[in-house]
């Protein structure tokens, strides 16, 4: 199978703040977006009969993030997902100047676990929190 990688979607509560945190805080542009992304055909891909969703495409940092803020049917809260629990855990975006960007973010209120760290040579790496709990790895090789 030929292939090659296209996005992360993410099930959001509040698109807008979501928005403000990867548009404005981390950069990335909207790509496109759909107001009322609903149908048939969507509801059979999603396997939500019924669905209806605002969706977001963004890009930045050479990959994409979809978000989802689904109308119909709601979602339900999942809780927080540590790092050893199953299943997806995070995203890594690759970053220059790490240190100035979590002084930045910080500044802004983003929830880091740690400051930046220096994993082995070469490598410094900190995770962070998305308004809604999402954990994004910035990590950057020097």
């Amino acid at each position: 199978m030929e292939a090659i990688w296209h996005h992360v979607a993410i099930s959001v509560k509040d698109m807008e703040n979501e928005l403000r945190f990867y548009r404005d805080l981390l950069g990335f542009e909207v790509d496109w977006e759909r107001e009322n992304y609903t149908g048939e055909m969507y509801a059979r891909v999603v396997g939500l009969p019924g669905a209806t969703a605002r969706v977001v495409m963004l890009k930045g940092y050479g990959a994409r993030i979809e978000l989802f803020k689904y109308r119909v049917p709601e979602g339900d809260e999942c809780g927080p997902k540590r790092q050893c629990d199953f299943g997806l855990t995070h995203f890594a975006i690759i970053v220059k100047g790490i240190h100035g960007i979590y002084e930045r973010l910080v500044k802004a209120g983003v929830h880091f676990n740690c400051p930046p760290q220096n994993l082995r040579p070469g490598v410094w790496a900190t995770y962070m929190k998305d308004p809604e709990g999402v954990t994004i790895e910035l990590v950057e090789y020097e």
